[in-house]
């Protein structure tokens, strides 16, 4: 079972919220808090698998985020906005947030980004993922990234590479012949090596590289640096 915080200051939100995870049976809700100030202290009461966060409520939270995110036993967190182009992105994943989604997300997306992010994974609303990234990794030095990246081995660049397209570890392992274990294990490996927190970063550091598709075996991209 997913045990979730909802963190709104809506309590319509907070509601809808709870009756949509909780019609899913592998997701319960411990705890709704209405600021960012009772949500940590809830994330630290219940240890919450995953804290779906509001970014503009009360008390600001980015900031329960990223507290969250010290506490002993930190909840993997979803920030939602009602904004398609939220000037906190960028901010929230260098902070080590997991996923970001907009509010008119459909039900069965919300269900399924919780799923992905208790599985490890990082997911960001598909209408935000690559024009904010490239956006708020434009002006960095390009060479440099390039140079963290000598670090990894050549399955390992590939595979950031395709995990900044986007793509999930199935896809990933179906394109480059290993199993999902395996990439799992390559990601962590990745994440050590770059001193990174998540996938998301991962993906903003894959962008500032340069990252240029190639082909897979099977005709779909496949990237290179």
């Amino acid at each position: 079972m997913i045990r979730t915080l909802v963190a709104d200051d809506e309590a319509l939100a907070r509601q809808s919220i709870r009756l949509v995870l909780e019609a899913d049976d592998e997701i319960t809700v411990v705890d709704e808090a209405a600021n960012g100030t009772y949500a940590v202290e809830s994330a630290r009461r219940h240890r919450p698998d995953i804290a779906i966060v509001d970014v503009h409520m009360p008390h600001d939270g980015l900031v329960a985020a990223r507290e969250m995110l010290r506490l002993e036993h930190p909840p993997r967190v979803i920030m939602l906005t009602s904004f398609a182009l939220d000037e906190y992105l960028y901010t929230a994943l260098e902070a080590g947030v997991d996923g970001f989604l907009t509010k008119d997300v459909q039900p069965e997306d919300l269900i399924s980004a919780v799923k992905v992010v208790a599985r490890g994974e990082a997911i960001i609303s598909p209408s935000m993922t690559r024009s904010l990234i490239q956006r708020h990794t434009s002006s960095l030095p390009a060479r440099g990234m390039q140079e963290r990246l000598r670090a990894l081995p050549e399955v390992q660049r590939d595979i950031l590479a395709l995990l900044a397209e986007g793509q999930s570890n199935a896809e990933i392992g179906a394109c480059l012949d290993l199993t999902e274990s395996q990439v799992k294990v390559h990601i962590s490996r990745i994440l050590r090596l770059l001193r990174l927190t998540n996938r998301v970063q991962a993906a903003i550091l894959a962008y500032s590289a340069g990252l240029a598709p190639r082909r897979c075996e099977d005709g779909s991209d496949k990237p290179r640096i």
